[in-house]
């Protein structure tokens, strides 16, 4: 996931074409066959459908950030993304996974689409705690 997200950054960071093609030519030069196929799925736009409401996103990230729901608000107008707004204001994860993009996506986030909120409430926190900032994005 740290990789996947570390391309993200540096893709993001320039508007120099060869430098998005080098970064994505070491990338997917390293890269596992499943993580470079979930790579190229989210690259060319592919997005899963909402796996968590806005709403609770929202609710937990006012929670576990320890800001005001104003403050929060306020922040997510200035960065105009919610998920850059959460990876700004939760604190510094206590570990960082080392698990790899396809085991993110099919073993810990397309299995929380259709959870109660208790469920959700219990588990994006757990989530949230083995990613960096920049894996949040």
């Amino acid at each position: 996931m740290r990789a996947f997200a570390e391309l993200y950054a540096e893709l993001d960071s320039t508007t120099s074409s060869n430098a998005k093609l080098a970064a994505m030519q070491r990338y997917f030069a390293q890269a596992a066959p499943e993580d470079a196929a979930w790579a190229v799925y989210f690259l060319s736009g592919g997005r899963p459908r909402q796996l968590v409401p806005v709403r609770l996103l929202h609710e937990l990230a006012v929670t576990h950030s320890g800001l005001s729901p104003w403050l929060l608000e306020e922040s997510y107008q200035a960065v105009g993304d919610l998920a850059e707004t959460i990876s700004l204001i939760l604190p510094e994860a206590p570990h960082v996974s080392t698990d790899g993009l396809a085991m993110w996506i099919e073993n810990k986030l397309l299995t929380l689409r259709g959870e109660s909120p208790d469920v959700l409430t219990r588990q994006l926190p757990e989530l949230w705690s083995q990613l960096d900032r920049t894996s949040l994005m």
